[in-house]
């Protein structure tokens, strides 16, 4: 019998010019090594994850969601760069050379985000589309306070992430001081819900790394998470993961050193694999099958939800100026003379009245009335 595993740190293709395999892919390589459960966690939001639900609906996989996000230092500000301007001979959208686009990653520290439950996926999604707004096409700007909002949904849970991390980076430097003091940030924000990630793709300094970041979360009394950082379903895959990376660097294949991998162990394991090569680490595959069992939940449960509609300020809520203009426009079509609505009428439409609100979609129905208002003003 397969010892447990999850992998919690795994790119879909939707991390463009870094994941190279479709979430299909993704989840049947895991449901072929028997997984607990598997993670998407793609860069800067939640792309895949609707593929990645769809694909695991027939096997049953049971799915984490979240995401990978690039953090300033505390105190660093990441200013927003100036848009090219737009030709004055041409109308419509702004035309870009290939030379306005950002290159290579964000500038920042990686830190992998996972939600547990549908409204840490909604907290999650209001932090990244906070930075997206913020910053520019693949190079959104987190902040800090938004950061710590996010982290006082309790369902949210944190890795250290990979070597593009903070705590790894300065552990791989022999940096232990700074390193610690890295983990304290994190671990000031996220308590017991951070967790120190170990990985292992055969590169020189993995198993120096790795016993440094072990020590390190004995020390704070952290745990311990393995994974594989996860970019494609196959060790076969690792040539186009190549030739992404590269032109993610804007590099041709012999001069791409340093933007494209440099081993072709980036893929889904199996759990024996991981139990044999995370053993001198105790907990650390058992810890990440656990996270895996618990935090999975059904995407489905994760209803959209409008904006709050702007309403007259009389009103309580939604419901009641939705109640007010269905009532009002009543009377003039079901009218009984008198001022009120013929008794039939009123029931019936009491009835889709509650139905509403039990479903919560008085906001939407405000939206389509305010379109029709809008349309009727402008004689459309």
């Amino acid at each position: 019998m397969s010892p447990p595993y999850a992998e919690l740190h795994c790119h879909s293709n939707f991390s463009f010019r870094d994941g190279a395999s479709w979430a299909e892919d993704l989840v049947d390589r895991a449901v072929a090594l028997e997984y607990e459960a598997l993670a998407i966690t793609d860069h800067h939001g939640f792309y895949g994850a609707a593929r990645m639900h769809m694909a695991a609906q027939e096997s049953g996989l049971p799915i984490i969601y979240g995401t990978e996000i690039t953090l300033p230092r505390p105190g660093e500000v990441f200013e927003k760069k100036p848009r090219p301007p737009r030709s004055e001979h041409k109308r419509g959208r702004i035309r870009r050379s290939y030379r306005d686009k950002p290159e290579g990653p964000a500038p920042g520290h990686h830190l992998v985000l996972l939600a547990s439950d549908p409204n840490s996926y909604g907290a999650l999604a209001k932090l990244v589309t906070a930075a997206q707004m913020r910053g520019q096409k693949e190079w959104p700007i987190y902040d800090w306070d938004d950061l710590h909002i996010a982290a006082m949904n309790p369902g949210i849970v944190a890795l250290t992430g990979c070597w593009q991390g903070a705590v790894p980076a300065a552990a791989q430097q022999g940096d232990m001081v700074r390193a610690r003091r890295e983990a304290g940030q994190l671990h000031d924000v996220f308590g017991d819900r951070l967790f120190i990630e170990l990985w292992h793709h055969r590169m020189p300094g993995d198993d120096e790394r790795n016993e440094a970041l072990f020590g390190l979360a004995a020390q704070l009394g952290l745990g311990t998470v393995a994974t594989n950082n996860v970019h494609y379903h196959d060790r076969r895959e690792a040539d186009l993961s190549e030739v992404l990376a590269a032109i993610g660097g804007r590099r041709n294949l012999d001069i791409a050193d340093g933007f494209r991998p440099a081993t072709d162990e980036r893929y889904l394991k199996s759990p024996e694999e991981m139990a044999k090569r995370f053993a001198p680490y105790p907990g650390a595959v058992e810890t990440a099958a656990e996270l895996g069992a618990a935090m999975a939940f059904d995407l489905k449960l994760v209803a959209p939800r409008l904006p709050d509609f702007p309403m007259p300020g009389h009103f309580q809520n939604e419901m009641a100026f939705l109640r007010h203009l269905t009532y009002e426009g009543a009377k003039n079509v079901y009218g009984d003379g008198a001022g009120g609505i013929e008794p039939a009428a009123k029931a019936r439409l009491d009835h889709e009245l509650a139905i509403i609100e039990e479903l919560g979609f008085p906001g939407y129905f405000l939206v389509v009335w305010d379109l029709v208002q809008f349309a009727r003003g402008k004689d459309i």
